[in-house]
């Protein structure tokens, strides 16, 4: 049986302070240098705890989380209580695509959230893809966050222009969840 679902994919821009946190984040990249390569991106990937390590890595991840946090503002326990479950940022990197970089489709369970922010890009930079989700497809904008359940599964097409197409994408999962 196939259960049809309604899938949250909340599209945001930041525009207070963007243009600080953006050059952060480019100058933290290229600090950080190159992770690992077990990995389905084919570009330049820093290693995974950003966030642990960059204020502006946190500044951002903090901010996916308010957005995923919006999205189950109608929980409520037996007793008719507001449940606020404490979310956090377990994984964040910055990738960098160049001409020809792609990353395959993939996803990123058992994370409750994930999320991708463009930090540098043009319009003809390659699009994130949500294969399994009607095809929808959401081209870079610098500034834009974008907030997804991490079972979804999503790709980033081969890269077919000259622009450097930098991102910062990241995990959420509760506090108490154990790594």
């Amino acid at each position: 049986m196939k259960a049809n679902q309604e899938v949250i994919i909340a599209t945001e821009t930041i525009d207070e302070g963007r243009e600080a946190l953006n050059q952060h984040l480019i100058k933290d990249i290229m600090d950080a240098g190159h992770g690992s390569k077990l990995t389905l991106a084919s570009c330049f990937r820093t290693r995974w705890n950003m966030h642990e390590n960059s204020q502006a890595f946190a500044l951002l991840g903090n901010g996916a989380v308010d957005i995923a946090k919006r999205y189950y503002t109608q929980e409520y326990d037996e007793d008719g209580n507001h449940r606020d479950y404490n979310l956090r940022v377990s994984e964040s990197w910055g990738l960098i695509y160049k001409k020809g970089d792609k990353t395959g489709m993939h996803h990123h369970f058992p994370s409750l959230w994930s999320y991708v922010y463009c930090v540098k890009a043009s319009s003809e930079c390659s699009p994130l893809v949500f294969p399994t989700v009607e095809d929808y497809s959401v081209k870079p904008e610098e500034g834009q966050i974008i907030v997804f359940p991490g079972y979804l599964y999503h790709e980033v097409p081969e890269q077919t222009c000259d622009y450097e197409r930098i991102m910062v994408a990241g995990n959420i999962m509760w506090d108490d969840w154990k790594d």
